[in-house]
């Protein structure tokens, strides 16, 4: 299942650092989209979890993405702490690190998707004017074409 998803998304990458795996995780930075690709698989621990951000927090320090597809569908359900974890602290930091708009775009079926945003407080999508902006799609194709269209602003 890895290795299907890799090659789907693989052209484009060519140093190490552009790639992060492990039996539930794997990232990808690709360069030629300029696309980060975060997959979640299985059942994840609250240890493995919050250690595959420090990764991906990496790989935002690197490579400084301000796309994402954020691949949820196979991955089994987080307890409710580690998700509120991310929200309050992974992707407010991410803003701050990038200073520009983010945009996310998840895979995962509409039930769970409701589930996850239940109870967000906006607050923290915000810094300063830019925005942490999530959309959710059932497709990997879907979230291709958005972040296509979304125009990230030119910071320099």
């Amino acid at each position: 299942m890895i290795q299907a998803y890799s090659k789907e998304i693989a052209s484009g990458f060519s140093d190490p650092s552009d790639e992060y795996l492990t039996e539930n995780l794997q990232v990808i930075y690709s360069t030629s989209t300029e696309i980060l690709h975060v997959k979640w698989f299985g059942e994840v621990g609250s240890k493995e979890f919050r250690e595959g951000y420090s990764h991906i927090l990496r790989m935002v320090r690197v490579h400084k993405p301000s796309k994402w597809i954020l691949d949820l569908k196979n991955r089994e359900l987080l307890n409710k702490e580690d998700q509120h974890w991310v929200f309050k602290n992974i992707f407010p930091q991410i803003l701050r690190m990038l200073k520009q708009d983010v945009f996310i775009a998840v895979i995962l079926p509409v039930p769970l998707y409701e589930s996850l945003i239940h109870n967000i407080d906006g607050d923290d999508f915000i810094d300063n004017d830019n925005l942490l902006i999530m959309n959710h799609f059932l497709y990997y194709e879907e979230c291709l074409r958005w972040l296509a269209e979304v125009q990230v602003a030119d910071i320099s």
